[in-house]
């Protein structure tokens, strides 16, 4: 019986001598994966649904337990993403991110959207790369439940100028509550004994945009604007710090990007 189910291409790997194993996002059965038989093959009638980043709607049959391709339609290819390399890196980046975060069985509709919205950004350029990234981590951690409080400082419970985020607590810590902690003395970014003990700083738009993103519906995650390049650096360097160290591992794609960065 052939079934049939939009999904976005996440990963494409090598399988047997002419096959392509597919990554595939979808929203109603979360990431499943696909083989589609002869997709190596110029002839393959299936070939152009099988490359990253493509969203389309797959037809597929299920035998010895697993889903195999038999045709279809591209509904998007995404297909300016290839032009700029910058671009291809960080929407290789959201994509395992995408694929870190979602599993087989479960709902993947909200993940999907912002996927899908995130690629179109960065096709378009609509944003700057820095906030597309932003944005994405800090959904990433929202909807995998680990999520900062970033209401107030986690002590005073007052709002502030100026924070410092304690990663692993997930919590924001005003300036005044640790300069009480360290005696007025510097803060260390991680204690001296390289622990899991992680502090950024955070200033008050920084952490106002934080906030916003966390709580916005995914239609309007994106509509916030940032100009303070300190600011930027902030929110850049918390959101990805904080993604990374939650989800507790790397991500190539991101080491990648970040030294297409530091070449320009």
């Amino acid at each position: 019986m052939k079934k049939a189910v939009d999904g976005l291409v996440l990963r494409v790997s090598p399988a047997g001598d002419n096959d392509r194993l597919l990554s595939v996002l979808t929203a109603d059965e979360g990431r499943i994966f696909m083989t589609a038989k002869g997709a190596r093959s110029a002839r393959s009638k299936v070939a152009s649904m099988c490359r990253l980043f493509t969203y389309a709607n797959f037809e597929y049959y299920e035998k010895n337990e697993r889903r195999w391709t038999s045709g279809g339609s591209v509904n998007d290819s995404f297909f300016g993403l290839n032009s700029d390399l910058e671009g291809f890196s960080l929407a290789s980046y959201i994509a395992q991110i995408a694929e870190e975060i979602t599993g087989e069985g479960v709902d993947g509709g909200e993940v999907l959207r912002m996927t899908l919205n995130s690629l179109y950004c960065i096709e378009k350029r609509l944003k700057p790369y820095w906030q597309i990234k932003a944005v994405y981590e800090l959904f990433a951690v929202s909807v995998s439940g680990m999520a900062p409080d970033l209401s107030a400082c986690c002590r005073c419970r007052k709002q502030s100028e100026g924070y410092w985020l304690d990663v692993m607590n997930g919590r924001l810590v005003c300036e005044a509550c640790m300069e009480k902690q360290t005696g007025g003395l510097p803060v260390a970014e991680t204690d001296r004994f390289s622990t899991r003990n992680i502090l950024l700083p955070l200033d008050a738009s920084a952490a106002a945009s934080a906030k916003y993103i966390l709580e916005a519906p995914v239609e309007r995650a994106f509509a916030f604007s940032l100009t303070d390049e300190a600011s930027i650096e902030n929110l850049s360097r918390a959101a990805e710090t904080y993604l990374v160290n939650h989800l507790e591992r790397s991500f190539e794609a991101l080491e990648f990007y970040k030294s297409l960065k530091e070449e320009i």
